[in-house]
């Protein structure tokens, strides 16, 4: 009777087993509107866009499927989110760094794109117009070629703006966002030279950002003088030129092209004799300014005359 209540007991847990395994055990099979995710770095700003990519599937999208005039989750499932890590301007307003749901309101000729601050959202069934970070408007185009799924890009344009593309069946609507690195990286230049020490190419680099992006050229300038004080090299030179050249530039002219093509001469030896592959990235610009401020030169010499 014993022996019997044993096997019994055996073949129970292991059929409880069993099926509790086998209840468990998902299949899994292809999703209708999988996940997506897309990322790029504008600047010094990380832009990542996390979304569900629904198909078309032989069906009509805009005007049909998704309708004319009524808030609509961009994508499927749970709402399309972007994510900013630092701020950003969009439509010459503010965006603070962090996550958004993208919602849009699709018409035949203009289309709304909202950024709301509640990204745990599934539907547009809870949508709150009060917590919108930013709305926006953008015209839709034909996009270059049939996409049978809804698709984001993100196209870097220059070193601080992008384009945000929503591509659908035939239909594209875009929107600019500017990461607009040069506060950040202003601040990041003014902490690091608290603490540098005799770094002559921190100097010269910052100084070249400032003179590159419309910053203070009287501090470009203090910042390549202490550069070339730590070490003359053909870089700082390089730049002090440019320098030179931008702050006494009247109606495209510089006062001080001669002294300023004097010193990138003096720099291209420099940079001969060390022969490095950074100086041979830079000679053909060196070597364009030579070439272009001699002949204006000449020309101003000319008319002197």
């Amino acid at each position: 009777m014993l022996k019997i209540s044993t096997f019994s007991f055996i073949l129970l847990s292991f059929m409880t087993l069993f099926f509790a395994s086998s209840a468990s055990a998902q299949l899994e099979m292809p999703q209708p509107s999988p996940s997506a995710m897309i990322k790029q770095t504008v600047g010094l700003t990380d832009i990542t866009i996390d979304y569900s990519s629904p198909a078309m599937r032989g069906r009509e999208i805009f005007g049909k499927l998704v309708p004319y005039g009524e808030i609509w989750r961009t994508g499927a499932n749970k709402a399309t989110a972007i994510t900013f890590s630092e701020d950003v301007t969009i439509a010459g307003k503010k965006v603070e760094a962090g996550s958004y749901a993208v919602f849009t309101i699709p018409n035949e000729n203009e289309w709304t794109i909202i950024l709301n601050k509640n990204t745990e959202q599934w539907g547009a069934g809870k949508y709150d117009e009060q917590e919108d970070a930013i709305r926006l408007t953008a015209k839709p185009s034909k996009a270059p070629m049939t996409f049978q799924r809804m698709t984001f890009m993100i196209e870097a344009l220059e070193n601080h703006t992008a384009q945000i593309s929503l591509f659908w069946a035939n239909t594209q609507v875009s929107f600019m966002v500017d990461a607009n690195p040069v506060a950040k990286v202003v601040s990041t230049i003014e902490s690091t030279m608290k603490q540098a020490d005799n770094l002559w190419y921190t100097y010269a680099q910052s100084a070249e950002y400032y003179l590159e992006n419309g910053q203070s050229k009287e501090q470009a300038q203090e910042w390549i003088e202490k550069s070339i004080s730590l070490n003359d090299h053909f870089y700082n030179n390089w730049i002090k030129a440019r320098i030179l050249v931008a702050r006494n530039n009247t109606g495209g002219v510089s006062s001080s092209a001669g002294v300023a093509v004097a010193m990138v001469k003096k720099a291209m030896e420099m940079g001969e004799k060390e022969n490095t592959n950074f100086y041979k990235r830079l000679k053909p610009e060196m070597e364009q300014f030579v070439k272009t401020y001699s002949q204006q030169m000449i020309k101003t010499k000319g008319k002197k005359n």
